[in-house]
């Protein structure tokens, strides 16, 4: 049995965060995918169209999960393949061995096996994990 460090801890909640925050399920809504056709629209306002909303609402992201993303996007820039197993193995949905790992192989565009899947994601977390430590050091 392996022991698990607080700060690995620490780095795998992070991630988890990380992986909810920016799901890959959840692109339409974020892309901002109309969830009311016009018909609907209509009905509300008592056959009038109401007039258009001005302006746009920022998408908010914590610092913390942003802090994350640029992580895993400066690997992506020098090891994509890492980058995506870790998109895979934290914003993908399903179980990690089926349906993040045929993620995996979507967004790698590579036929690997869960041993290449599960060292990838090794590799990947260290990456991060030594990140986060270079970077609590510097503050």
């Amino acid at each position: 049995m392996t022991q698990v460090s607080l700060f690995d801890a620490y780095v795998r909640r992070r991630l988890d965060a990380w992986g909810r925050e920016f799901a890959l399920h959840r692109d339409a809504e974020i892309l901002g995918h109309k969830s009311k056709d016009m018909l609907q629209v209509l009905i509300e306002h008592k056959g009038e169209m109401p007039p258009r909303p001005t302006g746009w609402r920022p998408l908010l992201i914590p610092p913390t999960e942003m802090q994350i993303e640029d992580i895993v996007h400066g690997i992506a820039l020098d090891a994509p393949l890492l980058a995506s197993v870790l998109r895979a193995f934290y914003c993908g949905t399903g179980r990690q061995r089926v349906e993040r790992l045929e993620t995996a192989r979507l967004l790698t565009g590579l036929e690997m096996g869960p041993r290449q899947y599960y060292a990838y994601h090794d590799l990947g977390f260290q990456r991060v994990a030594g990140s986060l430590a270079q970077i609590s050091r510097a503050a």
